[in-house]
């Protein structure tokens, strides 16, 4: 074979692996109020967003796409080779952590054992500071708070168990389990997105939208701590505290 045949083989080659687009999985999330009907993909692929539902799973290429959700107004969405989630209804969400045993099954003592350095277990919204217990029993000071949120800075958010994703079109994948997913009884720990921690435990993630978390945070206090920011910089709960120690030594001292 001639080397100008063969020069021209690797070309052809090269330019089908160049052109070739790996299918992805996304989550569509959506408003079943609303939002409900068709979705439609590139003029040609058609979605059916159920009213009884607030996302799907589709399969569509990498790259750049159009999308068109019943008479509204196209657009355009690169999505990338992670997949991830495709946001019509503009909301926001959180990526919490589970941690599993060396067994690789579901550990029920949630956030035991957890190694600070390596990152945190809190989010902040809106001026909220949503921390997570290392266990129900735990006590939470301000300087505690004030510690957790210095480390994040320290950081620059390395590390973190969970991450809060502001309202974008498309959020990239960064998570094990998407939204139609729940965290399973067991899983396997080849999956380079987990963490293993100290006390031989490995943590998996999975995302859910914002307001489901704020509201799991706040009927939860066994598990979660919920301030503002500044109320825990003027250190008001500690200020508020040593008064109560305080007037209780004045009464046992009388």
């Amino acid at each position: 074979m001639k080397l100008k045949t063969i020069l021209q083989l690797l070309i052809v080659i090269f330019t089908m692996i160049s052109c070739h687009k790996a299918s992805v999985t996304i989550d569509v999330s959506y408003d079943p109020e609303t939002q409900k009907g068709i979705l439609l993909v590139d003029n040609e692929f058609k979605f059916k967003l159920s009213e009884d539902s607030t996302s799907t799973s589709i399969t569509i290429t990498e790259g750049n796409h159009t999308f068109k959700l019943n008479n509204g107004k196209e657009f355009n969405q690169t999505i990338s080779k992670k997949g991830g989630i495709l946001n019509l209804n503009d909301d926001d969400f959180v990526v919490m952590s589970q941690p599993y045993g060396s067994d690789t099954k579901f550990s029920s003592t949630y956030n035991t054992n957890i190694d600070f350095t390596a990152g945190h277990h809190f989010v902040v919204i809106d001026s909220m500071i949503y921390y997570s217990k290392t266990d129900s029993l735990e006590e939470v000071s301000d300087a505690s708070l004030k510690k957790a949120l210095d480390m994040d800075n320290r950081l620059a958010g390395q590390g973190n168990f969970m991450k809060y994703y502001k309202k974008a079109k498309f959020i990239e994948k960064d998570w094990d389990f998407g939204l139609n997913e729940d965290f399973p009884e067991t899983v396997q720990t080849t999956s380079s997105s987990a963490a293993t921690i100290s006390g031989n435990l490995t943590y998996k993630t999975k995302v859910i939208p914002a307001t489901l978390f704020k509201l799991y945070a706040l009927m939860s206090p066994q598990y979660f701590v919920v301030r503002n920011i500044k109320d825990v910089e003027a250190s008001k709960e500690d200020v508020k505290e040593d008064r109560e120690k305080s007037s209780k030594q004045m009464e046992f001292d009388k």
